[in-house]
């Protein structure tokens, strides 16, 4: 019985396993003592608009970071004080409005 293990029966194999791109080209699969495993994987993209994206830089972000939002005003001053600004301001344009719209009776 041949238990020979090559590039074209284990390989295969890795990649479904780890989950990796169906193009795989290479993979590097780092197991060191007291380090977090670590694997790098040279792929071609399934859909390449031209080789400028093919070709481009990547940088990896956080996902928090990706959908960072601008917190609102409520979140910064705090509740209260939102609500004591928001309530300020539509007394302010409502008594604008009512003394825009007086008209003198006769």
């Amino acid at each position: 019985m041949n238990n020979l293990m090559t590039v074209h029966t284990l390989g295969p194999q890795l990649i479904a396993l780890l989950g990796m791109p169906p193009n795989c080209v290479s993979f590097e699969l780092r197991c060191a003592a007291n380090e977090i495993v670590t694997v790098k994987c040279e792929y071609y993209p399934e859909e390449a608009d031209g080789f400028d994206v093919v070709l481009a830089e990547y940088k990896l972000v956080p996902r928090e970071k990706l959908g960072a939002t601008k917190p609102h005003p409520c979140e910064v001053i705090g509740f209260d004080a939102w609500m004591r600004e928001r309530t300020e301001a539509a007394h302010q344009a409502m008594m604008a409005h009512a003394k825009r719209g007086t008209t003198p009776y006769t």
